[in-house]
């Protein structure tokens, strides 16, 4: 009975700090910035979000594709809040990931971080639990039927906003269509999908121009350099300027949809290698998963198959949280509902994790 009321308790008190939580408010904790050895033996960042006082269980967090890696702002500030309930949180740099290399090689990372991080003095083996974020929920799903990853298990997985088939995810990027329930629901898709796709993949399909100095500008954006992709942009003829202007706004012609789907087509074997669709039915782990049901990068109906495809899993598809944080729109009995069932969801999630 104790762990129940306790599991409500942190439960309101998390999605409290998820609402109220300002980048220049922080909670009270400290940050360390470390390193944990590479497959090759090289230092890789880690950083540690360090309570107060921690209690016995730590969580990993793996962020998606991203060049800012254990130092995005929105993770940072998720891993702040999770810290400041009295958990240790560690988020480890998967390199390819940095680089927005979204191939199979970051699945082999993902075990070998988790290996480093549970042999470590300060954590207890037997109560980890690991979140895997976007593009690092679907990796997650993959790797964790590695060995590594079973000696021991994490008590839990947290999947948010990740899709269960790949190839699918990126058809969502050109038309924006959720089909769910008999019904089309159309959403703006996110332009930082596409972008990612193409910078990826761009280069291993024939096109009738040179993708070299469109491929460099799709990094430079995504790394938020806009001076230098504004200059970049300069040097280019008619034609690239309008293919890179039409991608960066995730407004795609007849012949950026092409291209795409000729990657699709080209790169389908590589992307089954990464899509959970093809293991779910192996994965025994407890997996809670989460979804906003107004996600513009994946659609929510990723996470609805995810939860039908695994042997024990948990799902809440939240019409409040959105993209990036909790929406403040709604009316306020509607609010209150969906606070409700997000209470429930992560009650469940942290007396799970705590028992």
């Amino acid at each position: 009975m104790l762990k129940f009321f306790n599991s409500h308790i942190t439960a309101c008190r998390y999605i409290f700090k998820l609402i109220k939580y300002k980048p220049e408010n922080p909670p009270n904790i400290k940050i360390t910035d470390e390193f944990y050895s590479g497959i090759h033996g090289e230092d890789v960042p880690l950083r540690i979000f360090n309570p107060k006082k921690s209690k016995k269980l730590s969580v990993i967090i793996f962020p998606g594709a991203s060049p800012t890696a254990e130092k995005h702002p929105a993770i940072v500030n998720l891993a702040s809040i999770v810290a400041s309930l009295g958990y240790k949180v560690f988020i480890p740099r998967i390199p390819p990931l940095k680089e927005l290399n979204i191939t199979d090689v970051n699945i082999e990372w993902f075990a070998h971080a988790y290996e480093k991080i549970s042999n470590r003095h300060d954590v207890d083996s037997n109560y980890i639990t690991i979140t895997g974020i976007s593009f690092g929920g679907s990796l997650l799903l993959n790797s964790i039927l590695d060995k590594r990853m079973n000696n021991p298990q994490p008590k839990s997985l947290m999947i948010y906003g990740s899709a269960f088939n790949i190839n699918a995810g990126f058809e969502f990027l050109l038309n924006g269509e959720i089909k769910h329930n008999d019904e089309i629901i159309k959403v703006t898709p996110n332009e930082w999908g596409g972008a990612v796709m193409l910078h990826n993949f761009l280069g291993n399909i024939d096109v009738d121009f040179d993708t070299k100095a469109i491929r460099q500008i799709l990094s430079l954006r995504m790394q938020d350099d806009l001076d230098k992709v504004e200059e970049m942009k300069l040097t280019l003829n008619s034609h690239d300027r309008e293919f890179i202007d039409l991608v960066l706004k995730a407004e795609y012609n007849d012949e950026i949809e092409k291209i795409i789907y000729q990657i699709i087509d080209n790169e389908k074997e590589n992307l089954d290698r990464i899509s959970p669709s093809n293991l779910c039915n192996k994965i025994t782990n407890k997996v809670f998963i989460m979804h906003g049901a107004n996600d513009s990068m994946v659609p929510f109906t990723e996470s609805v198959l995810m939860h039908k495809n695994l042997k024990n899993s948990e799902l809440l598809i939240s019409y409040l949280y959105e993209h990036k944080e909790i929406s403040t729109k709604r009316g306020i009995l509607f609010k209150i509902y969906e606070l409700l069932r997000m209470e429930r969801f992560f009650a469940s999630y942290f007396r799970y994790n705590e028992s």
